[in-house]
């Protein structure tokens, strides 16, 4: 499993979603490990591999490249093509909030 996983699962609680220290320091870890050239920005490709990894690890169907981009186009509230760690913070939220 991967450690952006096992992190989440680990930090899994009410009080992370209640204190904003925590929720950044989680979106940042993660964020970090999706970023894989270290650019500060997720492009599509990075999405893929990360939506890809997501599946794999769920034992589900992989995403189309139409999945793909109609997630980019969601998380990218600013135009801009890729998704940047606010963006990004937005997922972690809703993630946080359907697992409660």
């Amino acid at each position: 499993r991967s450690v952006s996983v096992n992190l989440v699962e680990d930090c899994l609680g009410h009080e992370i979603l209640a204190d904003d220290g925590k929720l950044n320091a989680v979106t940042k870890a993660v964020f970090d490990q999706v970023d894989a050239d270290g650019s500060g920005q997720i492009d599509k490709a990075e999405l893929k591999a990360a939506m890809n990894q997501v599946a794999q690890e769920a034992e589900i169907e992989a995403p189309s490249q139409e999945d793909v981009e109609k997630a980019l186009k969601e998380l990218d509230t600013d135009m801009s093509g890729t998704i940047d760690v606010n963006e990004f913070k937005e997922l972690v939220k809703q993630l946080l909030q359907a697992l409660k």
